[in-house]
């Protein structure tokens, strides 16, 4: 059985004149290693590695300057 675990990288860009920072986009990744697996989770379609948080679904911040082509 394959593993259940999930991540969701959301990509920020800065307000110009603010604090703030706000969502350009979103990736959503999938474990593709076998249930109970040691290690890192792995997506080999976006070539991404996470560390779970003890939930099945791990959010990521990144700043937009990180985000791939297409994203």
């Amino acid at each position: 059985m394959s593993c259940k675990h999930r991540a969701l990288i959301i990509y920020t860009r800065a307000v110009k004149g603010t604090s703030s920072n706000l969502a350009s986009s979103r990736v959503e990744l999938q474990c593709a290693s076998l249930e109970g697996h040691e290690g890192p989770h792995h997506d080999p379609s976006r070539g991404e590695d996470w560390e779970d948080r003890g939930d099945q679904l791990t959010h990521i911040l990144r700043e937009a300057e990180e985000e791939p082509e297409g994203g």
